[in-house]
């Protein structure tokens, strides 16, 4: 069994609470999709999450990077996912809060009026 493959087949396993979740190869590494929305990455053994600007702060306090890769023009980055910190995976209760933050980042991405919505219910239930 290659490594992505273990990789994926655990993160899998951590992830079976929030629902179903598959893997998807692409581009020499795996997505991961809830309910058909890409919300992960594992590329060159590591697992990039989907972030938006309510979870991007954690990544960054956590001192994390976006996604990149090197083309023939040079390093490409994608801002839209980031490195999950590697300390997340033996904690299971973080790593699927952030898997869940990862989650509603892709799909506020996918359907910007539905988060609109969701903020402005998450803000009138505080009030």
């Amino acid at each position: 069994m290659r490594e992505t493959d273990k990789l994926t087949a655990y993160l899998l396993e951590m992830l079976f609470p929030l629902g179903h979740v598959s893997p998807r190869r692409m581009f020499g590494g795996v997505g991961l999709f809830h309910r058909g929305v890409m919300f992960g990455l594992i590329a060159r053994e590591e697992l990039y999450f989907k972030v938006g600007d309510e979870n991007r702060p954690a990544y960054e306090a956590a001192g994390e990077a976006p996604f990149s890769y090197e083309t023939k023009k040079g390093a490409n980055t994608i801002h839209s996912y980031w490195r999950c910190p590697p300390d997340l995976l033996d904690d299971t209760e973080t790593f699927q809060t952030w898997a869940r933050a990862a989650i509603e980042a892709a799909g506020a991405a996918v359907n910007p009026k539905r988060a609109s919505r969701a903020d402005a219910a998450r803000h009138k239930s505080v009030k």
